[in-house]
């Protein structure tokens, strides 16, 4: 069903009309994402819509989304979250999720009409680049910067800042109804993507073979007024900067932990193992 388009006057009425984002295949830090804006003539069949896509939409390998319209608000911004998740297993299925999103939360305030649809500072510039300082095209007075340096921009979606702020706010909300449909919509796209991987890991196992293999995900997602969430996408190079960003991102403490939870540093279980490990070795270089 299509949405009235967000804003504070659209979410009461207004235009109707959708927004697609266009991603190119293998795109990495917002470079070459485009929105575009779906009247209701464009929408009226399967026909108007083909020929909207051969008009818009280049040559090549493109990723389509279908924009949430309505989204969740901090303090009248857009944003999304980037969370981090380690995948130890998928038979069966253990993922880890740190408890706190990372908050990339959008420099001008959200106007979803198709005017603005064109604007990276309503929809997914968080603040950084200076075109959304400077620019001088904000007729609607959307320009209200969430600064750093002022301590009014989010770096954690676990205190009041957060929970008073968020649109619809409420610690209870977030934690029983956003942050739940998180987890379930996390859990969900695991348990869809592991079907492709269940064979291999049947075929290691019956071979009697052990493996220990773990996976970083920082996935992003973006929620809507009702709290749903929808996932944008699944990021593997986890992206794990420390405090290099600490005005928007001070994940340096979380990002040391990561290794050390998967026994990648400092070997936090090897009491568990020493002794048979010191046997393997020693008839190792006996054989040898």
């Amino acid at each position: 069903d299509q949405q009235p388009a967000g804003g504070a006057g659209a979410r009461e009425g207004g235009p109707r009309h959708r927004i697609w984002i266009s991603k190119p295949k293998g795109g990495f830090n917002a470079i070459g994402i485009h929105m575009h804006s779906l009247g209701e003539a464009d929408l009226a069949s399967d026909e108007a819509t083909r020929q909207w896509l051969v008009q818009r939409i280049p040559a090549g390998e493109f990723v389509l989304q279908d924009y949430v319209m309505r989204p969740m608000l901090f303090k009248g911004h857009k944003f999304d979250l980037r969370l981090w998740t380690v995948l130890l297993s998928v038979d069966p299925l253990r993922l880890h999720l740190l408890g706190t999103g990372i908050p990339k939360v959008s420099m001008w305030k959200y106007d979803g009409s198709p005017k603005h649809v064109k604007n990276p500072c309503v929809h997914y510039l968080f603040p950084g680049p200076s075109d959304c300082y400077y620019s001088r095209e904000d007729p609607d007075g959307m320009r209200d910067v969430l600064a750093p340096q002022k301590g009014l921009y989010p770096t954690s979606t676990t205190n009041d800042y957060w929970y008073d702020n968020v649109e619809p706010s409420g610690r209870r909300f977030w934690k029983e109804v956003a942050w739940a449909n998180v987890e379930r919509t996390l859990v969900e796209v695991m348990l869809l993507a592991r079907e492709q991987l269940l064979h291999v890991d049947h075929k290691i196992k019956q071979a009697g073979l052990r493996y220990k293999r773990v996976v970083f995900l920082s996935p992003d997602l973006v929620l809507d007024e009702r709290g749903r969430a929808f996932l944008v996408e699944i990021n593997t190079n986890g992206y794990m900067i420390g405090n290099l960003h600490k005005d928007f991102f001070p994940m340096e403490r979380q990002q040391n932990a990561v290794p050390s939870f998967v026994g990648a540093t400092g070997y936090p279980l090897q009491p568990h193992y020493k002794a048979e490990l010191a046997a393997q070795t020693r008839r190792f270089c006996q054989s040898a």
